[in-house]
């Protein structure tokens, strides 16, 4: 077993050597591929305003906002963002790009409805932690998630009891959602961008929920070892067929943040699974 065999100190290096690597390829790559707050060009998608479920001002700022009626929805998706994500950064929308989670909720909130035109719908984004601020030594613990997870829990719980909840967990909120797993009341768990989830399989999760994984070939973060020793990383990678989750297609989508972006084979397999329609997400190519 491999990771019985690395000393602490070892792995404390690879996890160093991994983050800078990631930190440098972020700082120098291309817009498309950038970690920076717009990702890039502005980007317009029409929607719903946010309405503010919940807001407070502990720590970096909480906010919960939904993108259409979460009181008479029928399909409801929840997206947990990962680093560098604070209340006023959320609220702000002035020159959004691609990563901003206002824009990836109407663009998969918009996917929905067109794929089940009868079923009110409504996406989440949910902001109720303290996200580490960037690819620091805080991303490579899970103190703020252990910390987020019962928030989360307690959120997912609260949500109408008619409706099919699936929760979308991008990077560092995937390590959220890993740990809020066990008390998650969702029928699907959707990962992509992950640094793992802080468990070594499926299993631990925990879950009966269905759990699906992806990431692009080009997402930086698959880097990252996939480890955990002393609390430093987040173990199996998620996408690995041993981990155990169902292949999520991600054609189309480059780089960390672009998974919910309109025309991806990553948005429509998670706007499927979120309306219901599974069966119609067909296996990625080898």
């Amino acid at each position: 077993m491999t990771r019985a065999r690395l000393s602490r100190g070892r792995v404390r290096d690879r996890l160093a050597l991994g983050a800078a690597t990631v930190m440098a390829l972020l700082a120098g790559a291309a817009p498309a591929v950038g970690q920076s707050l717009t990702d890039g060009t502005p980007v317009t998608v029409t929607g719903p305003p946010a309405t503010v479920l919940s807001a407070d001002t502990r720590g970096q700022g909480h906010l919960v906002e939904a993108f259409g009626d979460v009181r008479r929805a029928r399909n409801i998706a929840v997206i947990v963002p990962g680093v560098g994500w604070t209340g006023p950064l959320l609220e702000d929308e002035a020159g959004a790009g691609r990563r901003h989670p206002a824009v990836q909720a109407r663009s998969l909130l918009d996917e929905m409805e067109a794929l089940a035109p009868g079923a009110p719908a409504a996406v989440v984004v949910w902001l109720g932690y303290d996200p580490p601020a960037g690819i620091d030594p805080d991303a490579a613990r899970s103190d703020r998630a252990v910390q987020g997870a019962p928030q989360l829990a307690a959120f997912v719980d609260g949500l109408p009891g008619t409706a099919r909840v699936s929760v979308v967990c991008h990077s560092y909120g995937s390590v959220v959602c890993g740990r809020a797993a066990p008390r998650l009341h969702a029928s699907s768990l959707v990962v992509v961008g992950s640094p793992g989830m802080d468990v070594w399989s499926r299993a631990g999760l925990r879950t009966s929920a269905t759990v699906w994984a992806g990431i692009a070939p080009d997402d930086p973060i698959g880097l990252v070892p996939h480890t955990r020793v002393d609390g430093l990383g987040h173990a199996a990678d998620p996408t690995s067929p041993s981990f155990g989750a169902r292949p999520l297609p991600v054609d189309g989508a480059h780089g960390h943040n672009g998974y919910l972006v309109a025309g991806t084979g990553s948005l429509r397999a998670i706007a499927s699974i979120a309306t219901g329609h599974d069966a119609r997400v067909a296996a990625p190519s080898p």
